[in-house]
């Protein structure tokens, strides 16, 4: 995990589908997740069966089912197994974590922002990318643990997969990363972090205007579930 990867940005955009969720935000109150709650997840966009593992799968959850076969020719996870993990050899932990979208001069965030909206909501922060380390500063002084952060690299590769590698139909979500301390595997429990003066690193800002290389104007505003394009 890089801590030295955010010089492609403008700015950091996180969206919430909330509007309580939004505020809470403002009001200094920041929340980390595991990787686990994203491969239990059935939101589309939010959750994702492979996140940071090679294969995940659970009889209540589904996912792609591996097939254990004993020399009998029965297979040994319709009898006894419930769920199945396999991830990394060098990467035995995970990381609570917490994810925002990058707005960057030559990413193409504009043309993901409708699906974007569509999946993740219509209320949104953004944290400019000069705010990233006081923002990284801000979580450890509250937790007294480090964190890492970088952008998300997509890969066709399933081997590939980690905390910082996802598959690439996810590539439209311009993902970038905070991570917090370690955890396991298996941790569902989320992290709330108080954050006093928050809300003072983000623009204030209720609009964003995006700009196409074809001229191309995107408007939307904070709390509204539409996208206005200006053609050239």
């Amino acid at each position: 995990m890089s801590s030295n990867k955010s010089q492609h940005a403008f700015a950091l955009i996180k969206f919430f589908s909330k509007k309580e969720h939004y505020l809470s935000f403002k009001s200094g109150t920041s929340l980390f997740r595991t990787p686990h709650y994203y491969r239990t997840c059935e939101d589309i966009g939010r959750g994702d069966r492979s996140e940071s593992c090679l294969l995940y799968w659970d009889k209540k959850h589904g996912g792609t089912k591996p097939k254990f076969i004993r020399p009998d020719g029965t297979d040994l996870i319709n009898q006894k197994l419930q769920n199945v993990l396999v991830y990394p050899a060098d990467e035995p932990h995970d990381a609570w974590m917490q994810s925002w979208a990058v707005i960057g001069p030559h990413n193409s965030f504009e043309n993901s922002l409708e699906q974007i909206q569509r999946e993740f909501g219509c209320y949104f922060v953004l944290l400019p990318a000069s705010k990233i380390r006081l923002y990284s500063r801000l979580v450890e002084k509250a937790t007294k643990t480090k964190v890492n952060y970088g952008l998300v690299r997509y890969s066709d590769d399933p081997m590939e997969r980690s905390l910082t590698v996802k598959d690439v139909k996810y590539s439209y979500q311009k993902e970038f990363r905070f991570f917090l301390g370690q955890c396991s595997k298996g941790e569902l429990q989320d992290r709330f972090l108080e954050l006093p003066g928050l809300n003072k690193l983000l623009l204030n800002g209720q609009s964003l205007k995006l700009a196409s290389p074809n001229g191309a104007i995107k408007y939307c505003s904070v709390g509204h579930n539409s996208v206005v394009a200006v053609n050239p």
